[in-house]
């Protein structure tokens, strides 16, 4: 499970604006806020790059 999807929205972007800045299909990035698919570790530095976060925002809550 990742936190895509909620990254996105602290950072108030869009799931668009990142498949854009990635290169990649709209529904690819939709797939991964959605948690039905995965993205590959290798994109997840892009990613993170491409967001402005820091990798592990991705994957782990700072929230307690």
């Amino acid at each position: 499970m990742n936190r895509i999807h909620q990254v996105l929205k602290e950072k108030g972007m869009k799931q668009i604006q990142l498949a854009e800045n990635l290169g990649v299909a709209k529904s690819s990035v939709s797939q991964w806020c959605s948690n039905l698919v995965q993205p590959p570790l290798s994109k997840l530095n892009e990613i993170a790059d491409a967001i402005g976060c820091d990798v592990t925002d991705l994957i782990v809550s700072k929230k307690k």
